[in-house]
């Protein structure tokens, strides 16, 4: 079995094979990515997700969801403009995910400096019988 860094498994229920590897989407799709070196060391990266639906009078309204949170809608009338509409600029969420990701990541390092320090702590104490 070839080894890859990447790997993602997609879903489109429009097909009988849903896991196929280019398709069209009749309602949503969604793909779990994965990073690594194998497919028995791979972690979990990002989830993402298509979504289409009627709105009202007929138009459809687009959402694509990254790790479930809305990142961009659009809304299409084919009747009324025949423009696609756009509701969130990609910059507008890409601004409010980098904080909120910052913010995560910068404790998740925070919590593992202080849990070295921890150990190493235990460690001291260990070697000078404080234990």
């Amino acid at each position: 079995m070839r080894q890859y860094p990447i790997w993602i498994d997609t879903h489109n229920p429009s097909y009988a094979n849903q896991f196929s590897k280019s398709m069209g989407v009749k309602n949503s799709s969604s793909s779990d990515i994965k990073i690594g070196t194998s497919a028995k060391n791979s972690y979990d990266f990002v989830k993402t997700r298509i979504e289409t639906a009627e709105a009202n009078h007929g138009s459809r309204v687009y959402n694509f969801f990254v790790d479930d949170e809305l990142i961009k809608s659009a809304f299409y009338n084919a009747k009324l403009d025949k423009k696609m509409s756009l509701v969130y600029s990609l910059k507008d969420k890409e601004d409010d995910l980098k904080a909120k990701y910052f913010d995560k990541w910068k404790k998740e390092e925070q919590d593992q400096e202080q849990k070295m320090r921890n150990e190493r702590y235990a460690e001291r104490l260990r070697v000078n019988g404080g234990y």
